[in-house]
């Protein structure tokens, strides 16, 4: 699974930045509260995804959200901070927190829960990496037929 070295391009057309309040600490279970932040950033992206007419796009940003967005929770520490932003060529998510951990992929049993998430962001993006702001992914616009 590579990882993309480069950053993506980071001027935006249009986006948007949140900041989530984390209840939990790392390494403990997810809260109640923390359980419905990616299933509130998904609702987000898709309410962009339609102002942009990006629809097609839909269902793999509903899994990439959900999978960065968990990870960051799970492992971070503090505050969340979710971008998603479009350039005229890609959408760009990226979600990072205060934490020393950096996010890498793990090797999964076959019968564990957990370990998956960034084999499928990189199964899923057009290119993906970590930088000392988080853990970000790309997609190519003109994939969707954008």
């Amino acid at each position: 699974m590579p990882i993309t070295i480069t950053r993506p391009d980071t001027t935006a057309l249009a986006g948007f930045e949140v900041s989530l309040c984390q209840a939990g600490k790392a390494g403990d279970p997810l809260t109640d509260e923390d359980r419905l932040w990616p299933g509130l950033m998904r609702r987000a992206a898709q309410a962009h995804l339609g102002l942009w007419k990006l629809d097609a796009l839909a269902d793999t940003v509903d899994l990439l959200m959900s999978e960065l967005v968990t990870n960051a929770l799970q492992h971070g520490e503090g505050a969340v901070g979710v971008r998603v932003w479009r350039t005229g060529t890609q959408l760009c998510i990226e979600v990072g927190c205060a934490s020393t951990y950096t996010p890498r992929p793990t090797e999964a049993g076959p019968l564990d829960e957990n370990g998956r998430g960034l084999y499928l962001v990189g199964a899923l993006a057009d290119g993906w990496g970590v930088t000392a702001s988080g853990t970000w992914c790309v997609l190519t616009l003109d994939r969707s037929g954008s």
